[in-house]
């Protein structure tokens, strides 16, 4: 009877590690097939941007964060059969697109993986990359770095705002907010906005009892 028992638990713990084992490699296997699909869908739209006519790559502005969220992680977040279904795959696009310049095209892009209730990793990585995108349309492709376009920086403001709503721990979205308000100063500053302020020590007299007449 022991030794049955034993048997029967020995057995548990195998099919344990033989479930587990299989869970990994189905990981390890979605999170290839993602990655390829990102890979092949990205170097597609930039292939098929350039065709079109689209302007230049825009350069890439000291202090934003390099456009490297969609690669894709492998986490599972894709829903749906075909490649074009995984989120990270589509979140790829829309960076090679927005490199491309083909800000027309990407923006929608950007917009239908950002969900305002929650923001996953790949909404936050849209949000991000969307700021990115209208600060550098803002500028446009002048040498001096002078902003040529107002309501395009403050496109980028409102999104890395809403970012840092949903996570206030993001740096390099405050440091581009940060650099957005500096391009664009901004007179009256909302009291929800997240963004950080300089301090500034301020003295204030003690108060002192006066004599009524």
């Amino acid at each position: 009877m022991k030794r049955t028992s034993i048997h029967v638990i020995f057995a548990a713990v195998a099919l344990c590690c033989t479930g587990v084992a299989a869970y990994d490699w189905a990981r390890l296997r979605h999170a290839q097939h993602v990655n390829q699909a990102v890979a092949a869908a990205a170097a597609e739209t930039g292939k098929a941007a350039a065709k079109s006519g689209a302007a230049g790559a825009p350069r890439n502005e000291h202090g934003e964060r390099g456009n490297g969220n969609g690669n894709g992680n492998g986490n599972g977040n894709g829903n749906g059969n075909g490649n074009g279904d995984f989120r990270e795959v589509r979140l790829a696009r829309a960076i090679a697109l927005s490199n491309a310049g083909a800000y027309d095209a990407a923006g929608p892009l950007f917009e239908d993986l950002i969900r305002d209730d929650h923001l996953d990793e790949i909404g936050r990585a849209a949000l991000f990359d969307l700021g990115n995108m209208y600060l550098r349309e803002s500028l446009g492709n002048n040498p001096s770095g002078t902003v040529q376009s107002v309501a395009m920086i403050e496109e980028a403001k409102a999104r890395y705002r809403t970012l840092l709503r949903a996570a206030p721990d993001d740096w390099d979205a405050r440091y581009n907010l940060e650099r957005a308000l500096w391009l664009a100063p901004e007179t009256h500053a909302s009291n929800d906005s997240p963004e950080v302020k300089s301090q500034h020590n301020v003295k204030v007299s003690d108060p002192q009892s006066k004599d009524l007449p």
